[in-house]
């Protein structure tokens, strides 16, 4: 697999999961990734070279640090690379411009995922969000990166 594409499917893959796979833990605070069975063994069939991702974040306290860390580890031990190779790679991805453009598209259109649940999420009450939050279904990780692909699209980016 092309290493570029890999490393863009799993910061996409990992931003999915942790978007619309969190569950808030009691204190209201912390939170985890928590891949419901369904969804889990959609994504065996549908993506199944982001399972060992998966696999890596299932059931992980969403944290910074440690999210980085899963996707750099997992992308690392899918391309075989040293420590060494694998800097080098992150520089080169780091200084690459179609990356980058992919990137910046791809949190464009997260942000305005975001602003958009926010208009209507800041308007409900704690019970009335807890509801929503149930009843909301997760679209599948491919169904969201075609919407990505439309959004990219109707907003004049070429990501493609």
């Amino acid at each position: 697999m092309d290493k570029q594409k890999l490393l863009l499917d799993a910061i996409f893959f990992e931003h999915w999961a942790r978007y619309f796979c969190f569950e808030e833990a009691e204190d209201h605070v912390n939170a985890s990734i928590e891949i419901p069975e369904i969804v889990y063994n959609e994504c065996k069939n549908q993506v199944p070279h982001l399972i060992p991702l998966l696999e890596k974040i299932q059931h992980s306290p969403i944290v910074l640090n440690d999210v980085k860390s899963a996707i750099f580890s997992f992308v690392q031990d899918e391309l075989q690379l040293s420590d060494d190779d694998f800097a080098n790679f992150m520089h080169e991805m780091s200084m690459n411009t179609t990356f980058n453009n992919k990137l910046n598209v791809f949190y464009g259109f997260v942000q305005d995922e975001a602003d958009n649940d926010s208009k209507i999420e800041d308007s409900m009450s704690d019970e009335e969000y807890k509801a929503y939050r149930e009843q909301k279904e997760i679209p599948l990780f491919l169904t969201w990166l075609e919407q990505f692909h439309n959004w990219a699209r109707e907003n004049n980016h070429s990501i493609d």
